[in-house]
Order: structure tokens, then sequence, then C-alpha cells
């Protein structure tokens, strides 16, 4: 039997016999952006998370709104947390992940998009705490020595890495 043990606006924890698992409620339409600025930096943004205490840099990425799917979230977050203004024929999904599949309930869709710095149209909104541009040696760089830790932007990155050698 499968009961919810927890609940609040944005997740339910259930429990199965011994097992408990988070699911998150607006995950399904969830997403994350790998954001390319003119063939050289990659945009990323600078955030404080609770859950671990710490300033972190990592992708661009949110839950999805009541009747938005994982495009338009990624471009609605792209638009919020960065202020580029994605083109719908600019962006493409490739690949989905389940961020913690032991304890998430969750598959959240990742999308890689270019842009030009004339579309940047707007500030950040106030989650983020500044804008960081990295090149492709300097993101794997940061990947590699910990900088980057968080499962959205190491997964994202590896796909891009994929599907751009394929």
């Amino acid at each position: 039997m499968i009961e919810t043990v927890y609940k609040n606006d944005w997740f339910f924890v259930k429990k199965e016999d011994n097992w408990h698992y988070l699911v998150e409620k607006k995950s399904s339409n969830g997403a994350v952006i790998l954001i390319l600025e003119n063939n050289k930096d990659f945009i990323l943004v600078k955030n404080y998370r609770k859950a671990i205490d710490k300033i972190v840099v990592e992708l661009p990425r949110g839950y999805g709104e009541k009747n938005e799917n994982s495009l338009d979230t990624a471009l609605r977050e792209a638009l919020e947390e960065t202020g580029y203004k994605i083109c719908k024929n600019n962006i493409v999904k490739i690949g989905s992940i389940n961020p913690n599949s032991a304890i998430l309930a969750s598959e959240i869709d990742i999308y890689f998009a270019k842009v030009n710095a004339q579309d940047k149209v707007q500030d950040s909104d106030s989650e983020v705490i500044d804008i960081v541009k990295l090149n492709k040696k300097t993101f794997k760089q940061y990947i590699k020595n910990g900088n980057i830790k968080d499962s959205f932007s190491i997964s994202a990155f590896s796909l891009y890495e994929l599907n751009e050698n394929t």
C-alpha cells in the first residue's frame, strides 16, 4: 500500500513498505537549459541553495507552470534567470534525466539553445546572484574541480558533448 506521509506546496513524500520517495508536484514539465552565447560562452547562473547552504554555479532550471510544457518552461526560465529571450527555432531538446532515481520520482527535460548578445533583453530575476559565462574548456574544468556539482548541469553538459560529437 502506498501512503502519503508528508506534503507541502512543492512535493509529497510517499511511503510504500520500507521505501520512501519524493514526488515533486511540478516536475513533469520541469526543464534545464544549456545556453551558448555567440558560439563561445555558456551562460550559467550563481544562486544560493538553502538545502546545501552554499552559493553555487549552475544552469538555469525550474518547475513548469500550469498549462506549460517543458519547452515553454525552458524558455521562461532562461528569460527569468538570465534575461535572454530565446526563439523557439533556436532551442532543441537534447535529453532527459532522472536527477536522483533512488528518492525522486522526477524526470526533467534538458534543452540546448544558441543566443547572441543582443538576445539579452532584461536583467535576471531576484533569485539569481550573478550571471557566469564559461567557455567549453572552463566549464569542463569547473566540473572536474568540483565548482559545478549539481546533476542537472553536469548531465546537460554531458548530453551536449555527446550530441555535438555525433
